[in-house]
């Protein structure tokens, strides 16, 4: 009996033996199922994605280089005469930025607060600025509708967003060698509406002295760069690298859809741009210029975003993202029934 028993118990120690190898190996293989290990350190957090990857993609025969921005470029629409014999006379140029394909956008403008003839006894002259369109049949459009209304300038950079900056440039040569007398230039967007008669009267107001070195607009100060696109639909387009840029601020700029310099500046600004480091955010890289220049732009409530400007009991002047000839129409006639 006793040689039985041992034998027994030595079998049950055995069955057990191999049952606490199975358990183990099987908690072995489901590591959620075993206790964390305190001691091991938690790896490290990955740093998020940079949208800001640098992107030359839509970056077209750009001249940019570390060094300037040469603006190698040649213009194949033109109307050098837009000005007249003689610019003296004229008060205000203005320059809106476009695209080719935005033909209805323009003809807007010019049958509203763009047409030339809208401030009694005040010259105004009105130009479009285009970059170059690859489609051979939007081209052929484009030089029609100048031949009709001879307004439109254009350079043999490809239109792309991220050559803005080479169409405002474009802009400041041109009021430069065509316009160069003209008292005011006003930049701006054909998505901008602008309170022809708000405008005209504030500049007309301005003494000799507030009238050089004068830049003004919505003026930004402090404002950052993106680094980390969190609104991708928005926010990735204006991403800028350390390679991109590097330092931490922008100077003080004004926005882009809409801002007035003196004939004073013009060429200066012209010119020291091709000494500045080409940024595709144009009015950023308009306020880089004006830094290096040593031109503070003065900030003037009246631009603005997002707002009515179609009263002229208010001073309000110029207003963003009208983007179909249907609002910049009802805009303008909202404009007249008031004033």
């Amino acid at each position: 009996m006793v040689r039985i028993s041992l034998k027994l118990v030595v079998k049950m120690i055995f069955t057990l033996g191999i049952m606490a190898g199975s358990v183990y190996i099987f908690l072995r293989r489901r590591p959620n199922l075993r206790r964390p290990d305190l001691r091991r350190p938690k790896p490290p957090q990955q740093e998020p994605r940079d949208e800001c990857e640098r992107d030359d993609s839509s970056i077209s025969n750009s001249t940019s280089n570390a060094e300037g921005n040469p603006h190698n470029y040649t213009l194949i629409l033109n109307n050098p005469g837009k000005c007249g014999v003689t610019d003296d006379d004229v008060f205000l140029l203005v320059m809106v930025t476009s695209t080719p394909g935005n033909r209805k956008q323009r003809l807007a403008i010019r049958n509203t607060w763009g047409n030339e003839t809208n401030v009694k006894g005040t010259i105004i002259r009105t130009v479009f600025a285009v970059g170059l369109t690859q489609d051979a049949k939007m081209q052929g459009d484009l030089e029609q509708e100048n031949g009709v209304y001879k307004d439109i300038i254009q350079e043999d950079f490809v239109e792309s967003y991220r050559n803005l900056t080479l169409k405002t440039v474009m802009c400041l040569k041109w009021a430069s060698e065509f316009c160069p007398n003209a008292k005011f230039i006003l930049k701006t967007d054909d998505d901008t509406f602008v309170n022809i008669f708000n405008l005209v009267h504030h500049l007309e107001g301005l003494n000799a002295t507030q009238a050089r070195r004068f830049v003004t607009g919505h003026v930004y100060t402090l404002a950052k760069p993106v680094r980390h696109a969190k609104n991708k639909q928005r926010e990735v387009q204006w991403c800028l690298t350390k390679r991109d840029y590097p330092r931490d601020s922008f100077p003080p700029y004004p926005g882009g859809n809409a801002y007035v310099i003196s004939n004073d500046v013009t060429r200066l600004i012209y010119e020291v741009s091709l000494t500045v480091r080409y940024l595709f955010i144009e009015d950023v890289y308009l306020g880089l210029c004006l830094e290096k220049l040593g031109i503070d732009p003065v900030h003037e409530g009246g631009f603005v975003s997002w707002k009515d400007v179609q009263s002229c009991k208010d001073k309000k002047i110029a207003s963003h993202w009208l983007k179909t000839p249907g609002a910049m129409v009802k805009a303008w006639k909202d404009l007249i029934h008031s004033c």
